[in-house]
């Protein structure tokens, strides 16, 4: 089991951090990730339309954004959950406007949903935030159908060798420690929040640990690949 970090254990997660930025949330993450976001949103949602018969849940949903571009996929049903009572509330709101998809409270920690009950599981941005990264995961693993894929969009920092992250890695680094919490305060008036975005993307694990995690909680055919500039990391796994 993963303990909870000294990352999480210093901010409010439950409240104070996501609920100051909630109302200003979309806008100051397009803001941050200079446009990157949607497509690096997109490029996972391509990937989960390879998966037929689609029953979806996206855990640490935040607003809602990748929520309502898996809901726009032919023949879906999305759920959408997360701890945080006031990114709900802006993601039902919108949800509700377009009669999909359905939003729930709840903790990935104790995912309050049926054993097999999803075909597809996604997780954008929200493995950071998880004080107990393994009895998340193991959640999620559960709440899979057998042959069920899982598919997290995260940030990670760690890097050795060359490619996309090995060549800009201090320019990464000065921008997600220097940067973003910067424009996130610019863009919310919170600082504090967006000094917590950049001490966890800071802290993250090099994509292997996390790869050899879920493989610990019994994902199979496990995978990762950088998406452009390199920060950005795609992680694949499927149930057994």
């Amino acid at each position: 089991m993963i303990h909870p970090t000294e990352i999480s254990g210093k901010y409010d997660l439950s409240g104070g951090v996501f609920q100051s930025v909630a109302t200003r949330y979309d806008r100051t993450n397009s803001l941050i990730s200079l446009g990157l976001n949607g497509l690096w949103q997109r490029e996972l949602v391509r990937e989960v339309q390879r998966v037929p018969h689609i029953t979806i849940l996206d855990v640490a949903c935040g607003t809602g954004v990748l929520t309502r571009r898996l809901s726009r996929l032919k023949e879906t049903h999305v759920t959408g959950i997360d701890s945080s009572e006031a990114m709900l509330a802006v993601a039902c709101t919108k949800g509700q406007a377009e009669g999909r998809p359905l939003f729930l409270p709840g903790f990935a920690q104790e995912l309050p949903l049926p054993d097999c009950s999803f075909k597809v599981v996604t997780v954008a941005y929200g493995l950071r935030n998880f004080a107990d990264r393994g009895l998340a995961l193991q959640q999620m693993h559960r709440v899979l159908e057998p042959g069920g894929k899982v598919f997290i969009l995260e940030f990670s920092l760690q890097a050795a060798g060359t490619g996309y992250a090995g060549n800009f890695l201090p320019l990464q680094r000065m921008y997600v420690r220097h940067i973003i919490p910067l424009l996130g305060w610019l863009g919310t008036g919170d600082k504090k929040a967006y000094k917590y975005l950049s001490d966890s993307v800071t802290a993250f694990p090099h994509p292997v640990q996390l790869c050899d995690e879920m493989n610990d909680v019994g994902f199979r055919h496990v995978t990762y690949r950088r998406l452009l500039p390199g920060v950005v990391v795609l992680f694949t796994g499927e149930k057994k």
